[in-house]
């Protein structure tokens, strides 16, 4: 069996469609893999996605899909022999383009007459596209701004775009020349016009990372499974049981890099880890296993209320935060005048919070916490901004606050929310990552049969 891995991937993409990789293409591929998917079947999903039939073999003839593959694997038409016996096999044996690429790529004897000469020309072709095709993924990945250039014009439906078009061109033109690293990026920074904004400084980084929340037995077992039994309603984890505990895997295996400047949405269903996530970068919970690596200063905005005593007044959550950030007094009367009016509390704000409404306490919380721009955040779409009347203000300032961000992370159901503010999407499902590429791309995928069906419906 062939193993799914990223090179055996590139010889697929190389062949039907004559260009790398996209990192979300290669990722969700890979993702497949732990289902057991195989390269073959891959390659007859493959086959069968519009951009191979609708932009490279429509309406085409047999010997024209044949000469094309053989064209982007080895830069060269198929030989009369090798020709001859694949169209035998698609009009007698019902062979399918998948089945001939297949044989074409992994078959170790050909069964018709070879060239040896050819033959190893081609591996050494095929190779050189190979590390070529690797490379070329790799330094794509390392920016959103990258990733969002090489990505196809639409979807659905399907159109190329330039940046495809430009790629193929180049991988048409790869033989026995090694390429370099230098020579890739260059050809990167000619596939648009406009000038690259390449976000080079990581703002985080996370590495074989897990998160287990325990839940500690200390007077009955049956009790501490019931419990747990809720909460992995609620989260969607993994139940891990030992002798005196209940662990829930709130994540699972996460490896990532962001970029500063990226604006990344989470997506997900519920209980699919977001929170957790947003909660893990914003230094709320430490990691069990993995490491994390948090280079900006990630400013949460996780819940509506304060951490801190209800006893507590208005002008006291003031201070507190006003002391936190600044780690003085000094200007703390225009800002408590600033929050009094925009949250409209007025002589409130001297009574203690307990006294409040839920809605006069998230108009508080939401004046204080927006009250100033942070490089990096943190924003659950749990997090509310109380009565009706307020939410016109809080509209407006939520969307300044966070186009005033560096950095930004946002856990959203709401598409309209992220495509605002966001162009990199990673789904969550159970803990772990299920897909992380561009946000249009990302949702795409969210919407997809199985996710739903494995994450939504069942």
């Amino acid at each position: 069996m062939i193993n799914v891995n990223s090179s055996e991937l590139q010889k697929l993409y190389i062949a039907y469609f004559g260009r790398p990789g996209d990192p979300s293409g290669i990722n969700y591929w890979l993702s497949r893999s732990q289902e057991s998917i195989t390269i073959r079947e891959i390659s007859n999903e493959l086959s069968r996605q519009d951009e191979y039939k609708n932009c490279i073999a429509q309406d085409k003839l047999i010997d024209f899909k044949i000469n094309k593959l053989y064209l982007n694997l080895f830069n060269r038409k198929a030989d009369f022999d090798g020709l001859n016996y694949w169209i035998e096999m698609f009009n007698s044996r019902g062979y399918q383009i998948a089945d001939i690429l297949y044989n074409l790529i992994y078959s170790s004897k050909k069964p018709y007459s070879v060239d040896y000469e050819q033959e190893k020309n081609d591996i050494h072709i095929l190779q050189n596209k190979v590390f070529t095709a690797q490379l070329f993924t790799e330094q794509i990945s390392k920016s959103i701004t990258l990733v969002n250039i090489y990505k196809p014009e639409s979807i659905s439906p399907w159109i190329s775009g330039n940046s495809f078009k430009k790629v193929t061109n180049f991988f048409n033109h790869i033989a026995h020349e090694k390429i370099s690293t230098d020579k890739i990026n260059d050809f990167i920074t000619s596939l648009t016009d406009a000038s690259i904004n390449v976000l080079t400084e990581p703002a985080i980084e996370i590495k074989d990372l897990s998160l287990a929340i325990p839940i500690y037995n200390s007077e009955c077992r049956s009790l501490t499974k019931k419990f747990a039994n809720k909460v992995m309603n609620m989260t969607g984890g993994a139940l891990d049981q030992s002798k005196n505990r209940t662990n829930i895997i709130a994540l699972n295996n996460i490896s990532l890099a962001i970029m500063k400047g990226e604006r990344v949405g989470l997506i997900g269903h519920n209980g699919s880890g977001k929170s957790s996530f947003l909660r893990l970068i914003s230094g709320i919970y430490l990691p069990t296993t993995g490491n994390i690596n948090v280079l900006v200063d990630v400013y949460p905005m996780l819940q509506k209320t304060f951490l801190t005593s209800s006893e507590l007044s208005g002008i006291d959550a003031c201070k507190a935060h006003y002391l936190l950030k600044n780690h003085c007094l000094l200007g703390f009367e225009s800002f408590l005048n600033e929050i009094i009016e925009f949250s409209g509390l007025g002589s409130y704000i001297s009574l203690p919070i307990k006294t409040y409404s839920e809605g006069m306490s998230a108009r508080l919380v939401f004046s204080i916490l927006t009250s100033s721009p942070h490089d990096c955040l943190a924003i659950d779409e749990g997090f509310g901004t109380g009565d009706a009347d307020f939410c016109d203000r809080a509209e407006e300032r939520m969307k300044q606050f966070m186009e005033s961000a560096a950095t930004l992370f946002l856990a959203s159901h709401s598409e309209e929310l992220l495509k605002q503010f966001c162009n990199r999407g990673i789904v969550f499902s159970h803990g772990s990552i299920a897909y992380d590429g561009p946000l249009d791309a990302a949702l795409n995928y969210y919407h997809t049969h199985d996710y739903y069906r494995k994450n939504v419906i069942g």
